[in-house]
């Protein structure tokens, strides 16, 4: 066998609560001391999970001796001490198995109930507590869900991931015990081993649910159900529906186990026989190198693959994604899409700039900076990594490179407003765009520069592609590409940078405050309008056309089933929700294309409907939220 190791000893305080890694654990007759102490249940016995309730899947612990402290970003942290438990017990049931378990108070059941928004409470498993493994009645366990330990290799996983779009992590699989420098599944043959002083039974393979498809870090349940889907095609028992990953296993004796221990194999068992229908055209590699045709993913929200997180400045971060399953990406340099965003339970919808070059429509990425109370932001620097997943729809936005685009140009972008601005740099570079231009970035601090040292790779192959930056609260420094100019943008950095600035056309991005400022340089400087083109982060509301009409309709929503009257200086979004109609949306003001939908009957005027393409205009698709009626109307909502 191979030299394994202990890799890491993980225990798991609350069943479904993220687990706790320890240099090493004490092993008790249950499994690790510490592992499963605590189970969640209404308020009848009845126990939830993070299979139903992942936002369990967010709640961290620490633990000390008996003290464990629960902590969860939206509450207050919650120290719990079997000490001050009273002598009350609840009947509960843990897969079948009937027992009971100690409460742990009123303050407890709040903390659970308030953070999960339901009646619950949290129990103890206390000295009268007791129950045993089924199959081997000798044995006893807490409230894991049918053996004492579960031990995975490090190598079975490596080969679960080669065939999965993204990687996953050992944490979808909650293991106590992962052990490293074995083959894939070698573990499958061990009937018993030694690990330090203490002797495992490994009694049978660990058949696996829909909680390995809860995301460990974005606490949601995965659209496509990954890596369970994949794991079915090819760990199916033959005589069962059971999808098997991981050995259980059953302490013979008590002891210490540490991390860097080595595993010795006292005994083996023939290994099961899986069911392999995995077919090697469904791994990553495989779809890329024969992928589904491009797509502009306007009509259908599609399912976007974290595969790199890549962290550009201390505040910044980079997603790449490729769509799952795979098909190539259609859009324009400089166009964004709409992120839908699972938080707390609700779908939040967010405009972010591609930042990746259509000439490369196999990945699509968004880079994001982390802004102080920035809800959608802060969550996915905190949540997304590497096989998380996220929906999204587009591309939409007016914001890009023409096709009878003026060949002189000059970009200014302030803070991650450089993020159009890269699409657009990247596609020139990669189809070879002979254009003359001055990018120019303003940051606070040279260590703000975003993929400044990609651009500055990016100019050394196009000779025209000129880089400068200031910084309004540092002093340029001589590591940066580029000229540097200490202090903020004014006319006298943009005259030193672009002397033929009248001959070009300007792209700007930024915050509002700075692209205020910028557009009042550039004008100041005798900038033509026409030559100004201008992206912003924040949205206007609309305003009401002209010719606006207070007259009074009827609106249809057919696939509610609900008429109710429209005014002329309405639009259908408003319509829809004072019908009690939800439909999702994000900008309100025509842009991003979120609230797309069908318009079955009737005149409408939509001047502001940036978010449509020419084909979703042929195809009868129009935007509610920038949309007024001029007739009754019958629409698909």
């Amino acid at each position: 066998m191979s030299a394994a190791v202990v890799r890491d000893l993980l225990i798991y305080p609350i069943k479904s609560t993220a687990g706790i890694s320890m240099p090493q654990a004490s092993i008790l007759t249950s499994g690790l001391a510490g592992d499963r102490r605590y189970l969640i249940t209404k308020p009848d016995g009845t126990f939830v999970t993070g299979r139903t309730h992942p936002k369990i899947t967010a709640i961290t612990c620490q633990y000390r001796v008996q003290l464990i402290t629960l902590s969860h970003e939206d509450v207050s942290d919650l120290t719990l001490n079997p000490t001050d438990f009273h002598d009350q017990y609840l009947d509960t049931c843990v897969w079948g198995t009937n027992m009971i378990g100690q409460e742990c108070g009123q303050t407890a059941d709040t903390w659970i109930s308030e953070l999960l928004g339901e009646p619950l409470k949290l129990l103890y498993f206390g000295d009268r507590s007791e129950r045993f493994v089924k199959q081997h009645p000798e044995n006893d366990v807490s409230f894991a869900d049918g053996f004492p330990l579960l031990l995975i290799g490090d190598g079975s996983l490596t080969e679960l991931n080669n065939r999965l779009l993204a990687p996953v992590a050992m944490a979808n699989f909650r293991p106590n015990i992962t052990i490293s420098g074995t083959s894939p599944f070698e573990e499958d043959g061990w009937s018993q081993i030694r690990i330090g002083d203490v002797r495992f039974e490994l009694p049978a393979p660990c058949a696996r649910c829909v909680f390995t498809t809860v995301d460990p870090y974005a606490h949601v349940a995965d659209k496509v159900i990954e890596p369970l889907k994949t794991l079915t095609r090819f760990r199916k028992e033959v005589d069962s529906n059971n999808v098997m990953f991981g050995e259980n296993m059953i302490p013979i004796d008590t002891g210490t186990v540490r991390i860097g221990d080595p595993v010795e194999v006292l005994k083996t068992k023939s290994k099961p026989v899986y069911i392999d229908n995995w077919q090697p055209q469904s791994s990553r590699l495989s779809n890329h190198l024969s992928p589904k045709a491009s797509s502009n993913f306007n009509k259908t929200p599609v399912l976007l693959r974290c595969v790199q997180v890549i962290d550009e400045t201390p505040d910044v971060k980079t997603f790449k994604f490729t769509a799952d399953p795979v098909q190539r990406f259609d859009y324009k340099p400089g166009q964004f899409l709409t992120l839908y965003v699972p938080i707390n339970g609700t779908t939040v919808s967010r405009c972010y700039t591609i930042s990746s070059s259509p000439s490369r429509p196999d990945l699509l990425s968004v880079t994001v900076k982390r802004v102080s109370g920035g809800t959608v932001s802060n969550w996915l620097h905190d949540h997304v990594t590497v096989g998380s997943s996220l929906e999204a729809s587009g591309p939409s936005g007016v914001f890009h490179l023409q096709e009878k685009q003026n060949r002189k140009l000059l970009m200014i972008s302030g803070g991650s407003g450089i993020t159009p601005m890269l699409s657009m740099t990247r596609f020139m570079a990669d189809i070879g765009l002979n254009y003359d231009v001055c990018f120019h970035h303003s940051a606070q601090t040279p260590v703000d520069l975003i993929a400044w040292q990609e651009l500055s790779l990016l100019a050394h192959q196009l000779p025209d592609l000129h880089l400068s930056y200031n910084t309004s609260k540092g002093s340029p420094t001589s590591t940066a590409d580029g000229q540097g100019f200490e202090g903020r943008l004014s006319s006298e950095i943009i005259k030193k940078i672009c002397p033929d600035l009248l001959e070009r056309e300007v792209f700007v991005c930024g915050p509002d405050g700075y692209m205020s400022a910028t557009k009042e340089l550039l004008f100041g400087l005798g900038l033509p309008k026409d030559k100004y083109n201008q992206e912003s982060f924040s949205i206007e509301p609309l305003p009401l056309p002209d010719d606006a009409s207070s007259a009074s309709y009827n609106i249809v929503f057919a696939e509610s089933g609900i008429t109710a009257e429209i005014r002329g200086n309405q639009t259908v979004l408003d319509a829809a929700e004072a019908a009690g109609i939800e439909v999702s949306y994000s900008c309100r003001a025509g842009i991003c294309g979120t609230c797309k939908s069908d318009i079955k009957s009737g005149d409408i005027q939509a001047s502001n409907a940036m978010g449509l393409s020419d084909e979703d205009s042929t195809d009868g698709r129009f935007l509610p939220c920038c949309s007024y009626a001029k007739s009754d109307l019958v629409v698909d909502l």
